[in-house]
């Protein structure tokens, strides 16, 4: 198997499988925030001042955020670019979402190494190939995965 195969064999099962949606697999939040986006790919900017500039990949500014976790609940709800988001107005809701998702995120790349390593054990690729996988799926983990090797 080659690493091109690999990376087509998983991107199928996390297809197939589904992949859960963020924000509303892991929260429920009446109270809300509404904010409207470009139906763009987001980037996160530079940090002012304790806020957050998050971008269109054209370097154009859309908003910015109050804190690291509403950047990360931003640009995570942003996967399938909708114009209009619902943002959790408690900080707690915030950054409980985030956590949960990153645990989600960090579930699905040790499944990914823990394969590539049995499918693949002369290669030393693993980062790369799922960084590869989550591209293709349009997926983003911000900051370091907690991964235990």
């Amino acid at each position: 198997m080659s690493e091109k195969e690999f990376i087509s064999g998983w991107t199928s099962r996390l297809s197939s499988e589904g992949i859960k949606s963020f924000p509303y697999d892991f929260i429920k939040f009446d109270e809300h925030k509404e904010l409207r986006l470009p139906g763009k790919t987001l980037v996160l900017g530079e940090e002012f001042f304790g806020n957050y500039e998050i971008l269109t990949v054209d370097g154009i500014s859309v908003f910015h955020a109050e804190s690291y976790n509403q950047a990360k609940f931003i640009l995570y709800s942003n996967r399938n670019r909708p114009e209009i988001m619902h943002i959790p107005a408690a900080e707690n809701d915030l950054k409980s979402a985030v956590s949960e998702y990153e645990e989600y995120l960090d579930s699905i790349i040790r499944k990914i190494e823990s394969d590539y390593k049995d499918s693949l054990p002369d290669e030393k690729n693993s980062n790369e190939v799922v960084n590869e996988i989550f591209r293709v799926m349009n997926l983003l983990r911000l900051g370091s995965p907690k991964v235990v090797r």
